[in-house]
């Protein structure tokens, strides 16, 4: 599961506070990196890379009674409107 917004760096830097505040870690670069995260239902895990303009997030694992539109649309408060997602 994939899904883009165009924003700027002081949104990506948002994006990557908020999923600190609620405890995950964040590894990388301004340009890419890895996503983790123990939720009470089990291991949040991905990848992002960002452009400058562009900030992808992939999902790679999640568990099971987490809908990923409940992950997505709290990305979306943050970053807006997405460009597109897979």
């Amino acid at each position: 599961m994939k899904r883009s917004w165009r924003c700027g760096p002081h949104v990506f830097r948002s994006a990557l506070d908020e999923f600190r505040q609620v405890g995950g870690k964040a590894q990388g670069s301004d340009s890419e990196g890895t996503l983790r995260a123990e939720t009470p239902l089990g291991r949040l895990e991905g990848l992002y890379t960002f452009d400058g303009d562009l900030l992808t997030i992939t999902i790679t694992r999640r568990p099971a009674m987490l809908p990923a539109e409940m992950i997505w649309s709290r990305l979306d408060a943050i970053c807006g409107q997405p460009v597109a997602s897979a």
